[in-house]
């Protein structure tokens, strides 16, 4: 076989290699498309906005009312406490 023609068929197959992994390169930015875009959507749902300034205020206002939330849930708990303990002291107080 002249050597020009094994010279094709080399550049042949590396131009089937170059397109085999320009079609994997190609398929993988689609998966990672796809994946921002499945991302933005559930931002969206669980913040009412696709806009990433608003959703970090959403966000930081979420986590104030969490850590509030914490703190009565602390507060009424100390007042459950004090009174089972006022409950436990008056029932053993009765004969």
């Amino acid at each position: 076989m002249p050597s020009y023609l094994v010279e094709l068929e080399h550049e042949l197959a590396d131009a089937h290699d170059r397109i085999r992994l320009l079609i994997a390169e190609r398929d993988t930015a689609r998966l990672q498309a796809d994946q921002k875009i499945n991302l933005r959507e559930e931002f969206r749902e669980l913040l009412g906005t696709d806009d990433i300034e608003q959703g970090v205020v959403v966000v930081r206002e979420l986590q104030d009312r969490i850590k509030r939330l914490d703190e009565t849930l602390e507060g009424v708990t100390d007042k459950l406490d004090g009174a089972w303990g006022i409950y436990m002291k008056f029932k053993e107080a009765k004969p």
